[in-house]
């Protein structure tokens, strides 16, 4: 699954239960913006019009559950995408936490922990 790091960022976010309101809610800028601007910055984040600076990503890193290794793969172009599940995007660092534990991999591309969910498009809409 091949994913950009704003999509991965987006689908982690998403398998944590959180909209873009309630990450945008949890973190803070310097200088402080008010939430809807939060909000916008985030939604550019999320569908690449944006890049995320080191600091934002250390911010995201703060309230999202997302490997950093991952980011930086799916940011560098000659480096080989790493293993993802296409449901939630967890990775091998980045496992689902569940009341059964991490999960493990049932096929190349799926999570213990969604198996019945239907693959997402890389094209859905935040």
């Amino acid at each position: 699954m091949t994913l950009t790091p704003g999509q991965y960022l987006r689908t982690r976010r998403e398998a944590s239960g959180l909209s873009i309101a309630d990450v945008a809610e949890r973190i803070a800028t310097v200088p402080r913006w008010a939430q809807h601007l939060r909000r916008g910055w985030l939604a550019q984040i999320e569908s690449d019009q944006m890049p995320a600076s080191f600091n934002t990503i250390v911010v995201l890193h703060q309230v999202l559950q997302f490997d950093l290794g991952v980011l930086v793969a799916l940011s560098a172009e000659s480096v080989e995408a790493p293993r993802l599940c296409v449901v939630c995007a967890c990775g091998e660092a980045d496992r689902c936490v569940g009341l059964a534990g991490p999960c493990l991999w049932i096929s190349d591309d799926r999570c213990s922990a969604c198996p019945g969910s239907a693959p997402r498009s890389n094209t859905d809409a935040a």
